[in-house]
């Protein structure tokens, strides 16, 4: 069965998971997380993706990103991608590849997916951009949605709200929909969002209704 194509939707912000071949780890070590970070820090200004939040756990790095053009997203992945694997397979004398196949991605309405997907990663591990967004740490290449811009006036004010958010913390059901959508690729949003991300992206962006179409009624013989 042919892969669909990629959606491109100008604006919209993007969840985005790469994973290892059925599931292995494609993180070693402590050093290896923080090889992820400096790598993704070095090339981000290379590429024109604005990235929101980021968790890493063993077998799985994880994106809150949005694309300021159709092919940016991709080449961003291609390149993270492979120096990545480059510097895994040169410290631990391996060959090929840690990826299963492509990167998901699912498309997620502002609000209220956006603050949702920030709280899901930064709750996710040890290694997210947590520290960033509750002002322990700057991250340079962290550049951060208008709904989290919403939480306050001042740095201060956004990092106090985002700490209250995140102690109140995400339900299960909340996760859930998230994991759910960034592993089957849907759209995740309100009628209108699905309607004009259908619109907009040129195919359907919603899973197709299960079964066979209804019949029409027969119509009487004249």
């Amino acid at each position: 069965m042919a892969r669909m194509a990629r959606v491109y939707l100008p604006g919209v912000a993007q969840l985005v998971q790469v994973q290892g071949i059925n599931s292995a780890a494609v993180f070693f070590s402590t050093q290896d997380y923080e090889s992820w970070c400096s790598i993704l820090r070095n090339i981000a200004p290379n590429h024109a993706v604005d990235i929101h939040a980021y968790a890493l756990v063993e077998h799985s790095a994880f994106l809150l990103v949005t694309a300021r053009d159709e092919t940016a997203l991709g080449r961003l992945m291609q390149d993270l991608g492979r120096r990545y694997v480059r510097q895994i397979n040169t410290k631990y004398q391996r060959s090929g590849t840690l990826w299963e196949g492509r990167y998901r991605t699912a498309h997620i309405q502002d609000t209220p997916y956006v603050l949702q997907a920030y709280l899901w990663l930064d709750g996710m591990s040890q290694h997210t951009s947590q520290s960033h967004h509750i002002g322990l740490s700057l991250l340079g290449f962290i550049q951060d949605h208008p709904q989290y811009w919403s939480l306050g006036n001042t740095p201060f004010d956004r990092q106090l709200s985002y700490k209250q958010l995140l102690a109140a913390g995400i339900s299960e059901r909340v996760a859930q929909t998230l994991s759910h959508a960034v592993q089957t690729g849907w759209a995740l949003g309100d009628a209108t969002f699905l309607t004009q991300a259908a619109r907009l992206g040129g195919r359907r962006v919603t899973p197709a209704a299960r079964g066979r179409p209804k019949k029409k009624p027969a119509q009487p013989m004249q």
